[in-house]
Parts: C-alpha cells; sequence; structure tokens
C-alpha cells in the first residue's frame, strides 16, 4: 500500500505539477501525518522537494502550504527517438521539462540493423557519460512495430528491421541498470498528446498521423491500447478501407496508408519519388505549395479528403472517441480543408453519432514521440518504484552477495 501511495503522488506531481500537502491529502484520500510521511521520503530519495515559495490557494485563513514539487533538476528519465534520417534523445525530468535536444543523422543501412544499434548506443554512452547521475529509466521510441511483451523490433519497414530485440541489444553493449523500454512512435506520440498535448483532459481520443506512411494510437478510459498478444492494436494505417487494392508493405492490399500517405499525394501530384529522403523532402514541399494555394498541388492532397474521411469515419464508429488529434498531412488539411474535410466526415460517420467531430490539431508536433518516450520510461520507473525500506534491504542483498 505504502508503494502505491508513493507511486500515487509522485504521478500527479509529474503530471499535475507542484502542489501542497493538503491537497495531496485531498487528491488521495490519506491523512496529512502520512502525506507528510511520504513527502519526507520523496524528497529524501531526491524525487521531490519543498519549495520556501508558500501557496495559499485562495485561502482567506490557516497556515500557508509549502509547494511540494517534482525534482526535475535531477529526478530525470532519458528519452530518444530513433527515425529513419535522424536518432534523438533528451533528457527529461520529472514534471515534464525537456533538456536540450541532441540530434545526428542516423546512417542507417536497410536490411542490417547492426550499424544503427552500434550508433545508438555510441549516443547512449555519451549522454549517460555527460550526467551527473544516471536516468531513471530509458525509452526509446521505434519508427515500426514493437511487441509489447519483451520490447523487440518486430518490423520496422523504413529501416528494413525484423525481430530486432532492441533492449537486448542495447544492455549487451552499454552498462545499464535503469528500466529500458521500447513503444512504437505513433503509440507513444498519442501517449504524449493525452498527458501533455491536445488530448489533455480527454480519456478516449484517437491520434492520427500521416507522412510517408500512416501511425495511429488510441487512448481507451485514460490507457495507451496495446490488444492481446503481441501487443499491435492501434496500426490504424492498415484498416481495409473502401475498394483499395494497392499493395502495402505488410503484405495486404487496399490498406487505408496506401489511399491517404505521401505515396497517394505523389501519385494524384503525377510524381514518382522512390528515395527514402527524396519523398520526404518531396512532400513537404508539395504541402508547402499546397499550403500557398497552388492548384496542382491543393488539388493532389485535397484528393486524399474522402479517403482520410472514410478511415475516420470508421474510427468514429469503432471507438466513439472524444476527441481525434490530427497531424501531417491530416492536420494540414485540417487547417487547409477544414469544410471540405468535415462534410465527407458527416456524410461517411455514423448515423448513431450525434453532434460534430471534435477533430483538432496536434499540439506537439515532432517532439511527440521524444514527450511519449519520456512519459514511457517515466511509467516504467514509477512501476519499480519501491518504499526506502525495501530499496535498502536489496541494496543490501546485492551486497552480499
Amino acid at each position: 500500500m505504502r508503494r502505491h501511495n508513493l507511486r500515487t503522488l509522485l504521478r500527479h506531481l509529474h503530471l499535475q505539477g507542484p502542489t501542497t500537502r493538503t491537497r495531496l491529502g485531498t487528491i488521495t484520500g490519506l491523512t496529512r501525518s502520512a502525506v507528510g510521511d511520504l513527502v519526507t521520503e520523496l524528497t529524501a530519495r531526491e524525487l521531490v522537494s519543498e519549495s520556501d515559495e508558500v501557496a495559499e490557494f485562495g485561502r482567506p485563513r490557516g497556515r500557508p502550504s509549502l509547494l511540494v514539487a517534482a525534482r526535475g533538476d535531477v529526478a530525470r528519465v532519458l528519452a530518444v527517438v530513433i527515425g529513419d534520417d535522424t536518432l534523438r534523445s533528451a533528457w527529461v525530468g520529472l514534471g515534464g521539462g525537456v533538456g536540450s535536444v541532441t540530434e545526428i543523422p542516423h546512417d542507417y543501412v536497410v536490411d542490417d540493423p547492426r550499424p544503427s544499434l552500434e550508433q545508438l548506443a555510441a549516443l547512449l554512452r555519451r549522454q549517460l557519460a555527460d550526467a551527473a547521475r544516471p536516468p531513471l529509466a530509458i525509452g526509446v521510441a521505434v519508427p515500426g512495430l514493437v511487441r509489447a511483451t519483451d520490447g523487440a523490433v518486430a518490423l520496422a519497414p523504413r529501416l528494413g528491421w525484423r525481430d530486432v530485440r532492441l533492449v537486448d541489444e542495447l544492455r549487451r553493449r552499454i552498462d545499464l541498470h535503469a528500466p529500458l523500454v521500447t513503444g512504437n512512435d505513433s503509440n507513444l506520440s498519442a501517449l504524449a498528446e493525452h498527458l501533455r498535448g491536445a488530448g489533455r483532459d480527454h480519456d478516449h481520443m484517437i491520434h492520427l498521423g500521416s507522412g510517408l506512411g500512416v501511425g495511429g494510437g488510441i487512448i481507451l478510459d485514460g490507457r495507451l491500447m496495446q490488444g492481446g498478444h503481441p501487443g499491435y492494436a492501434g496500426e490504424v494505417g492498415h484498416m481495409v478501407i473502401g475498394g483499395g487494392t494497392l499493395p502495402c508493405y505488410c503484405g495486404g492490399h487496399g490498406c487505408w496508408e496506401t489511399q491517404v500517405a505521401a505515396d497517394a499525394v505523389f501519385r494524384h501530384a503525377g510524381m514518382t519519388v522512390t528515395d527514402g529522403h527524396g519523398r520526404k523532402a518531396a512532400l513537404a514541399e508539395l504541402l508547402v505549395r499546397s499550403g500557398r494555394g497552388e492548384p496542382g498541388a491543393r488539388a493532389a492532397v485535397t484528393a486524399l479528403v474522402p479517403a482520410i474521411a472514410a478511415g475516420i469515419a470508421t474510427l468514429l464508429s469503432l471507438f466513439n472517441p472524444g476527441r481525434i488529434i490530427l497531424d501531417g498531412v491530416f492536420a494540414h488539411l485540417l487547417q487547409h480543408a477544414e469544410p471540405e474535410l468535415r462534410a465527407a466526415i458527416a456524410y461517411r460517420r455514423p448515423v448513431l453519432s450525434n453532434g460534430p467531430v471534435d477533430l483538432v490539431p496536434a499540439e506537439l508536433g515532432a517532439q511527440g514521440p521524444l514527450l511519449g518516450a519520456a512519459e514511457a520510461a517515466v511509467d516504467a520507473f514509477l512501476a519499480g518504484l519501491r518504499t526506502a525500506s525495501t530499496a535498502a534491504s536489496r541494496a543490501t542483498r546485492d551486497a552480499d552477495r
């Protein structure tokens, strides 16, 4: 029970920011003395602090309370994003404060993960060597299917990875004692938007992003949906929508991704783009031109509206989300062709789904996977958080071995 209470207090401070012992007691239902005891332990472990700043919280009388805050200056996790063009990492403190982001080119070799693993391990070693203390945990966002059971990358199509045991490979290369967790970058973006972005206060939401591919993450009852073994839920890009028959890299045909991602935009624009880095630059240029109102570029992008609307209507029927957050090409259309997009969704949406669809642009953008990786790392740390007495007993046993 004490472990549960420690986690509850620390999670609240991490997500909601500084508050008082009195308010922590109200939130948890614990007595003032019990809260004080927990805060004292967390303070001794340098996870929280009590500042000299006092908080009245509108109370006209009574003794003011000191503010309890997460120690984001020293209690930090390390977040990493594996992209097809860059590797990014940043220290993120409890409370969500992000330090400087380190970004290096990702010199990957398609179908051979070893150069990427060596490069990633070198990046992590530099980050760890420069830190005054080790991270509470490490979170890694991956552009592909990640098994929730063991953190292995089942498939990262643009990198050509299959069945890469990322956690094991990194631990083999680096002396790590902190928890190390991995996750799909789209799922982690959804988690970040839910906790830190456009999905705050929405426990039923879907995050959708389109670029070179389509990614999505689904939050139900405040939790990221992972599905059954091995945890591949949320792969919305591979829904089969409408009468599409185009082959997809997943081995299927007619996947939503083939109708609403970069290759579909290029087809409508009459372009053939094969180079990976060139595809990303070509898509960015088309979106810029579309945003300026150039007829050809705008027509190529807005041609996606019917297929996008069909996919969103399907998701509305399946999950009844309170909010849908759009990123990438989807967010571009929300900004530049909102009436057309909303009309197409309204035409296709289920009759029983009344009221306007709550569509909003993502707030976090490229920071989404990084912040999501940090939140996954914090979750891993909290899951393993022990009381001071338990931690001391374990340390003693380890020293005696």
